[in-house]
């Protein structure tokens, strides 16, 4: 292992080997359209695009 590398310091394994439950399918909420339009941002009725905002000066 290169000296920068470090140690993840978990169990992979044993997170990869679990079984989700039909309990734990219960605190899923679920994804409907007014979950997905609360998500999107919107100012003054504009759709605000997402991402890196553009720069204020264009370099030559």
């Amino acid at each position: 292992m290169p000296a920068k590398m470090r140690a993840l310091g978990s169990d992979l394994k044993k997170v990869d080997a679990h079984v989700i439950t039909p309990e734990e399918y219960e605190e899923i909420p679920e994804l409907t359209d007014e979950w997905f339009a609360r998500a999107d941002l919107y100012h003054g009725g504009k759709l605000i695009s997402r991402g890196r905002q553009k720069a204020d000066d264009n370099k030559p």
